[in-house]
């Protein structure tokens, strides 16, 4: 009869446990930019040893996905929005590693934020809406490498596309 009880309190046990809610996705979309050859806005055009840098970020060595700074040649880079303000600046630094042809300017991008809750496993993430760009550059204006912002959509809510073309 003991044996019985103690398998009956085991199983009860076992019952009430819930099964474990895991959260594989990351939920807080990144800022999608695709760049694109001024001269033929249809076509895609990798910039040459990008180096991207967040402000406010006391990090020297600049953004880094997954462990990985940012300074590789690409045509797109997904990027953090800033989730404890409306507001993120980037400097986007073009031939980093040439000290001579180096060449920064600088991207604002103004929002504001939307909490949405995802599930019990990964709580919260938030959605940038409202969404607006503008550019300045760190050098005389003539020598602006990023020559015209295209808006792709005001609300960024995932990663599936770009949310601005930078044509250059």
């Amino acid at each position: 009869m003991k044996k019985i009880v103690f398998f009956i309190l085991i199983l009860i046990a076992f019952n009430s446990c819930e099964r474990d809610d895991i959260c594989i996705d990351e939920i807080t979309p990144r800022l999608v930019i695709r760049f694109y050859d001024v001269d033929d806005e249809a076509s895609t055009k990798a910039v040459t040893d990008i180096e991207v840098k967040i402000d406010g970020k006391d990090d020297e060595d600049g953004y880094t996905d997954e462990g990985e700074t940012i300074r590789t040649s690409t045509d797109s880079i997904a990027i953090p929005l800033r989730v404890d303000q409306q507001l993120t600046k980037y400097y986007l630094t073009i031939n980093h590693s040439d000290e001579n042809a180096k060449n920064t300017d600088t991207l604002t991008v103004n929002y504001t934020t939307e909490s949405v809750f995802v599930g019990r496993s990964c709580g919260h993430k938030s959605i940038f809406n409202n969404s607006q760009y503008e550019f300045d550059d760190e050098s005389p204006s003539e020598n602006n490498w990023i020559k015209r912002i295209e808006v792709v959509t005001t609300t960024i809510n995932n990663e599936e596309q770009a949310h601005i073309k930078i044509f250059h």
